[in-house]
Order: C-alpha cells, then sequence, then structure tokens
C-alpha cells in the first residue's frame, strides 16, 4: 500500500467551536443491499463520532464513509480523519445507466470498466474530510498529499506532474487552521474541475480529468485508504443504477 507520511509539524492541540460531539449515536453506514435506501440526515462515524450530512451541495448523497489511519513510528495507529464520499444521483444514473442498467450488483463490483468510468467520467462526486486528529497541522495534510496524489499522478499519468500537484497542494496554505472537526471538501465538478474547499472556504479550484482521478482513487481505487468504505462505496454506487430493474 502506498504510504501515507506525515512529517512532525503537528501543531498544539485547540478548541474548536466546531467540535465533533459524541452525544449523537447512529448505526454503522451500510450500503449492501440491492434498493436504494437514502440514510438519516446524518451519518455518524462511530469511532469517531464525526457526523456526515446524507446530502451536500443539494444534490449529492453519501454513498459510504470510512476512516483515514496513520501508523506513528509503526508503534500505534492514529485516526487522522473520517471520511464521506458522495455522488451525484441523477448523474451516475444519467452517465452510466444505459450501459450498465441490466448487469446485477455483482456483476458491476466485479466490473473494471464500471470502475474505470466511474472515475473518469464527468460525474459530480465530493470526498468530505472531517478532522478527528487535533494535533494535525494543515502543513502536515499538505506533505501527506504530496506523497499520495503524487503517486497517483505518475500511476495515472505522465512521469513528471510536479507543476500539476504543485498547484493542488499549494491550496492548503499555513494561514489555514485545522483542528478537530475541521472539514476539507475535494469536489470533481462538470468539466473534471477540483474544487477545494476548508470549513466552508473556497481554497481554489484546477481544471484536470487527471488529478479529480487521482483524488478519488484515494478513497475508491485499488489500493484505497479504507477496504471496507470503498466496498461500502461500490455496493451503493451499483444499487443506484439498480432502481428501476
Amino acid at each position: 500500500m502506498v504510504s501515507l507520511r506525515f512529517p512532525f509539524l503537528f501543531s498544539q492541540p485547540k478548541k474548536h467551536p466546531n467540535g465533533i460531539s459524541r452525544a449523537v449515536t447512529s448505526r454503522p453506514f451500510s450500503a449492501t443491499t440491492t434498493t436504494v435506501a437514502y440514510p438519516s440526515p446524518s451519518v455518524v462515524e462511530t469511532k469517531t463520532g464525526a457526523a456526515f450530512p446524507s446530502v451536500v451541495f443539494e444534490s449529492r448523497r453519501l454513498l459510504g464513509i470510512g476512516l483515514r489511519k496513520k501508523s506513528i513510528l509503526g508503534l500505534k495507529n492514529i485516526d487522522v480523519y473520517a471520511f464521506g464520499v458522495y455522488a451525484d444521483v441523477d448523474e451516475v444514473r444519467k452517465i452510466l445507466g444505459e450501459k450498465y442498467g441490466k448487469l446485477s450488483v455483482s456483476e458491476l463490483k466485479e466490473s473494471k470498466e464500471f470502475k474505470e468510468d466511474l472515475m473518469g467520467g464527468d460525474i459530480g462526486m465530493t470526498v468530505r474530510l472531517q478532522i478527528v486528529y487535533s494535533k494535525l497541522s494543515i502543513r502536515s495534510v499538505r506533505s501527506a498529499f504530496e506523497e499520495s496524489v503524487g503517486s497517483r499522478l505518475q500511476i495515472f499519468g505522465e512521469p513528471n506532474n510536479k507543476e500539476l500537484l504543485q498547484r493542488f497542494t499549494s491550496q492548503f496554505k499555513d494561514e489555514y487552521k485545522i483542528p478537530r472537526g475541521s472539514v476539507i471538501e475535494l469536489s470533481r465538478e462538470r468539466g473534471h474541475v477540483l474544487r477545494t474547499t476548508i470549513d466552508g472556504k473556497e481554497a481554489g479550484s484546477i481544471q484536470s480529468k487527471l488529478l479529480c482521478r487521482s483524488i478519488l482513487d484515494l478513497y475508491i481505487g485499488a489500493d484505497p485508504f479504507d477496504k471496507g468504505a470503498k466496498e461500502d462505496i461500490e455496493s451503493k454506487l451499483a444499487s443506484l443504477l439498480q432502481v428501476d430493474h
């Protein structure tokens, strides 16, 4: 598995008005049925208490949630952030329905072509990251993306994509503070534009099909951060195409 390295540039813990409350409870998110049943207004990652809205940007629905973990010096694992993956249901059905609508859920989950079309298609999707590690600094996030996204750019694109990578990582400026509870959203918009927001403030937009695919690959690709989350997301996506069959 590709390593996601966090250099020791952690800031001191800070209290934040948007800190995550553990008082909310919910069943773990599961999307293994063949019928579409949208979740309640929020879905909670039970280990960290991070709550995810069932819908973002009015039309993108939650497909699954997971955790990004990091091993520190091989001694212990820390939970860095919880994440949720969203997709525009109408666009999924419009773009992929005709080609894949007659396949069963199990066939879709095994179809490499389906996954390629999803990853490369002009479908609105959002990955929402909710920080749960209170000592994380924006410099650590920037460095981690340099490694993880950089490795994907090399796999899917040309060997030298340093300029594109630098344009993306430079959005995570030192002025941003990301205490526990902060939200980073990475959204693929129409025309393969990657839009980045940090706590609701737009950090930048980059038009690049390669970059969009590289980001999504971290969460739903062949070597994802959370394999269980990827399986849930794939099942939900497959079920979306079966609603009329």
